[in-house]
């Protein structure tokens, strides 16, 4: 996912939409109100051309998806053990795209550690669906995966290398999070979800795959108009919106995942894949901006950054989301973030248009009260 990588590897403007104007402040109050009903386990079905696969009925728990970054997994590990009983499927960032069409683990992992991680999470039953990231050495890298998906050799190593991957480790499936490409890579992307969600479904496994958000076809920029939200939805089990980062790393200050714009890109989703197809991801994360330029923090950081710096936090109720300011030698910071409350809010839009459930980026760090009662 686009926050999906340390701070080293976000630095690039999103180009999204200018910045709200900030609604009136008010102090919080209160902490989350129980939004959903209970967590579960519910994957797609194996065909999802199959007409049994239908809209989840309102006593349906909702599929709760845990991503597991690879540079801080102590801390999500931590989670997991909390809270694997609210938690449904597992998808660790662990592997990458190399040229050859391979899958290759990400910096400093061992295939020994992904092993017994999946098992570990096997053991607490939870379901292990691992992610292929297009990266290089840990750099996002949109050339390397066009190339692969655009040439039908190397497609064809490239979506054999994933069915072994999930074979060898006994995954439950695979999630594809290949950013930035461009129009140019529409149809090819489309060709390769096809041919790979074929492939995984012959071998009774799922297809999980990461979309940027739009509010239309077009989209904000290249990047959405290389994805063909109905081809993608037809060949995946699950789809994954990522809808955070309105305002990013290298943006203004601002919200996160402002409420509206969730709403409006839901809408539009749900009239390309059906809503039973559709995760809603949900950041629980923040910013700390100094002009356009922002460090990512987990919420943990937040708090202790808020006590060191003796300020309350706010609350934007236009965009259902937390923040407050402070001064450090002259040098104003803005603080934007997702807690608790915020993330109630986007669990309530999911049960709302009656999605899938969601996916929580990023396990590790996050409000223990989004767990109170949780998604």
């Amino acid at each position: 996912m686009s926050q999906r990588v340390p701070d080293t590897l976000d630095q690039r403007a999103d180009k999204q939409r200018s910045q709200r104007i900030r609604g009136p402040l008010v102090l919080l109050v209160g902490i989350l109100v129980a939004v959903m009903i209970g967590f579960g386990v519910r994957i797609g079905n194996a065909n999802p051309d199959q007409s049994t696969a239908s809209t989840p009925s309102v006593d349906q728990s909702p599929l709760v998806v845990g991503a597991v970054p690879y540079w801080d997994e102590q801390e999500a590990r931590a989670s997991l053990e909390t809270h694997g009983h609210q938690i449904g499927v597992a998808s660790p960032w662990s592997y990458a795209v190399a040229a050859d069409g391979s899958v290759q683990l990400q910096p400093e992992l061992h295939a020994a550690g992904e092993q017994a991680l999946a098992g570990h999470l096997h053991d607490l039953g939870i379901k292990v669906i691992p992610t292929v990231a297009n990266t290089t050495a840990g750099l996002w890298d949109p050339a390397t995966v066009s190339t692969v998906i655009k040439d039908p050799t190397l497609r064809r190593v490239h979506v054999q290398s994933i069915i072994s991957l999930i074979q060898l480790n006994g995954f439950d499936g695979i999630q594809i999070d290949y950013e930035d490409l461009t129009a140019d890579d529409r149809s090819s992307f489309s060709v390769f979800v096809g041919e790979l969600g074929q492939a995984i479904h012959e071998i009774g496994k799922v297809l999980y795959v990461t979309v940027h958000v739009k509010e239309d076809d077009a989209g904000y920029d290249a990047r959405n108009k290389s994805q063909d939200y109905a081809a993608i939805g037809k060949a995946a089990d699950q789809v994954c919106l990522m809808a955070y980062d309105w305002h990013w790393s290298t943006s203004p200050s601002g919200a996160i995942a402002p409420y509206d714009w969730v709403e409006r890109v839901i809408r539009y989703s749900v009239t390309r894949i059906p809503a039973n197809k559709l995760l809603l991801g949900v950041g629980l994360f923040g910013y700390d901006w100094v002009g356009t330029t922002a460090t990512n923090l987990t919420w943990r950081q937040v708090v202790t950054l808020a006590a060191q710096n003796r300020v309350d936090e706010a609350w934007d109720v236009g965009a259902q989301s937390p923040h407050f300011s402070y001064s450090i030698d002259g040098v104003q910071h803005d603080v934007w973030y997702e807690n608790g409350r915020s993330a109630a809010a986007k669990f309530d839009l999911a049960k709302q248009y009656r999605l899938a459930g969601v996916e929580l980026w990023r396990l590790g760090g996050e409000d223990p009260a989004v767990w109170a009662p949780g998604p």
